[in-house]
C-alpha cells in the first residue's frame, strides 16, 4: 500500500522567495481542471497566482469523467482523496448492447486497487464535482486569487532577459504585468490563438464525429452501467447514471453533420440532433429522441465536434506563455483528458519551481526557457501515445456497415467470454496508479 505525504488545504506550503520577498507572478486563464491544478502547485512554492475566468461564475458543469493512472497519484498527493471519494459516481461496469437492447458483453470495473483500470474506472466523477473540489482546495491558499467575469483581451511579452514580463490588457480595460501567463482555457483557447498569432494554422485535428450530451429522466429498467449500443451506420448510443432519477445520454455520429454546425439556438440544436437520430431504431434511441424534445431535463444539451489539439514540438509554449490541458493538447473523449490536466499542471509548476529556487540562490538566473522546454519534454510522450491510439479505438467504436458491426460485436463477446477485458486494458493503458512517474518536485511522492 502506498503512503503519501499530502498537502493539507490549510497549509500554503513552503515558500521559496528570492531576496526582497519577490514572488513569481503568474496569470492563469481558465478556472477549469487544468487551471485549478496548475494554481494548486504554483501556490506551493509561494507564487502569486491570479486565475481569470470568462464566465461570471465557476463552470461547475459537464459530463461524467474519470481519473486514471497518474491523475490518481497526483490527486492523492494534493490531499483530495477524501473529497473525491465522497463525490464518486459508482458505476458497476460497461454493458455492451445490441440493437434490441440485449447484452453482448459486460466488463466490470476494477475495484481491487491493483493493476490497470478497465473501460470504466473506480474513480468516476462528474466534471462539475471535480471542478468544485479543486476550486475549494485552491481558493483560500495564500497568494491565490480568482476573478470571474474577466478575460484577456490582448497581451504582449518582452524578449530575452530573466526580468522580462508578459503585459496583459483585460476585457474591462485593466492592465497588469506578469512573469508567466498560463493558458488553461480549453480546446477553443483564445490564449493559444493569441500566442501563436492569426497566421498560424488551426491545430485542431477533427476526429470525424460529433457527440451530443443531454439528460433525460430515468425509467424502470434503466441500469447504472455505462451502456453502449453501436449501430451499423457509424453511430453509438450511450448512457451513464450518476443520480437515481437522471440518465446522461450521449449520441455519437460519425461523418459530417452540417445541420448541427449551423444551429444558433437551443431549439434549433435539439431539432438538428433529433433529425440526425430520428431514423435510428436501435435500442432506446427513439425514447431518447422523444425526451430530448419534450423533457425539461434535456435543456442541458451540448453538442460538439470531437477534435484533438496537435501542436508541433516546441509550441506548447512561446516565451513566457504556456498552455496546459485541452488548450495545448486536447486528446478528445477517451479517459485521458483529466490525466493530461493533472499531469500538465503538476509538471509545469514543478519545472518553474526548480528554476525559481535557482533564482533564489543566484538572482537573475531564472531559466524560464528551460522550464518550458522540460515541461513539454516530460508530458508530451503521454499525450502523443494517447492521441495516436484513439484513432484506432474510434474506428472500432463506430462501425460503418453491418459486417464491421458484427465483427466488433463478436470481438466484444469473445473478450467477455474469455474474461480478457482487464488484460486488454492493461495492454492498452500502461497506467501506474500508485507510483509517481514524474519528478518529485514537491517532496510528496507516494512510498509504495
Amino acid at each position: 500500500m502506498e503512503k503519501f505525504h499530502v498537502f493539507k488545504h490549510s497549509d500554503s506550503g513552503p515558500k521559496f522567495h528570492p531576496s526582497g520577498g519577490k514572488r513569481l507572478k503568474v496569470l492563469i486563464s481558465g478556472a477549469g481542471i487544468a487551471g485549478c491544478c496548475t494554481a494548486f502547485w504554483l501556490a506551493r512554492f509561494g507564487s502569486e497566482v491570479t486565475i481569470v475566468e470568462r464566465s461570471p461564475q465557476l463552470r461547475a458543469n459537464g459530463q461524467q469523467i474519470d481519473l486514471r493512472g497518474q491523475s490518481i497519484v497526483i490527486m492523492k498527493m494534493m490531499g483530495l482523496e477524501p473529497a473525491v471519494q465522497a463525490a464518486k459516481c459508482p458505476e458497476p461496469g460497461v454493458r455492451w448492447r445490441n440493437r434490441r437492447g440485449g447484452t453482448i458483453g459486460c466488463w466490470g470495473v476494477n475495484t481491487s486497487g491493483e493493476g490497470s483500470q478497465t473501460m470504466t474506472t473506480d474513480w468516476e466523477i462528474m466534471r462539475g464535482d471535480l471542478v468544485n473540489i479543486l476550486y475549494d482546495a485552491t481558493k483560500d491558499l495564500e497568494g491565490v486569487k480568482y476573478i470571474f467575469g474577466r478575460h484577456i483581451a490582448s497581451f504582449t511579452q518582452d524578449e530575452g532577459s530573466a526580468t522580462a514580463k508578459v503585459h496583459v490588457i483585460f476585457n474591462d480595460g485593466g492592465r497588469e504585468d506578469y512573469d508567466i501567463l498560463v493558458g488553461a482555457d480549453g480546446i477553443g483557447s483564445s490564449t493559444r490563438k493569441k500566442m501563436l498569432g492569426n497566421d498560424f494554422p488551426d491545430p485542431a485535428y477533427d476526429m470525424g464525429f460529433h457527440v451530443a450530451f443531454f439528460t433525460v429522466p430515468t425509467r424502470p429498467g434503466d441500469t447504472a452501467d455505462w451502456n453502449v449500443c453501436m449501430t451499423a451506420g457509424g453511430e453509438a448510443i450511450m448512457t451513464r447514471q450518476d443520480k437515481p432519477d437522471l440518465l446522461r445520454v450521449y449520441l455519437f455520429s460519425r461523418g459530417p453533420c452540417g445541420a448541427l454546425d449551423r444551429t444558433r439556438t437551443l431549439g434549433e440544436l435539439k431539432a438538428a440532433v433529433a433529425a440526425r437520430f430520428r431514423d435510428t431504431a436501435d435500442w432506446e434511441t427513439p425514447r431518447f429522441v422523444r425526451d430530448l424534445l419534450a423533457a425539461p431535463e434535456a435543456d442541458d444539451l451540448y453538442a460538439q465536434h470531437q477534435s484533438q489539439i496537435r501542436l508541433p514540438a516546441g509550441l506548447w509554449s512561446r516565451g513566457r506563455v504556456a498552455l496546459v490541458g485541452d488548450a495545448g493538447y486536447c486528446t478528445t473523449v477517451g479517459g485521458v483528458g483529466v490525466t493530461a490536466s493533472f499531469v500538465g499542471g503538476y509538471v509545469l509548476a514543478g519545472e518553474l519551481k526548480r528554476r525559481w529556487e535557482a533564482e533564489q540562490r543566484n538572482p537573475g538566473s531564472f531559466d524560464m526557457t528551460g522550464a518550458m522546454r522540460d515541461y513539454e519534454r516530460e508530458v508530451r510522450p503521454l499525450i502523443t501515445s494517447h492521441q495516436k491510439s484513439q484513432k484506432v479505438i474510434f474506428r472500432m467504436m463506430f462501425p460503418q456497415n453491418v459486417v464491421e458491426l458484427w465483427l466488433v460485436q463478436g470481438i466484444i463477446a469473445l473478450i467477455t467470454f474469455l474474461r480478457l477485458d482487464k488484460i486488454l486494458f492493461n495492454w492498452m493503458h500502461d497506467e501506474e496508479p500508485h507510483r509517481l512517474e514524474y519528478p518529485d518536485y514537491f517532496g510528496c511522492a507516494p512510498v509504495v
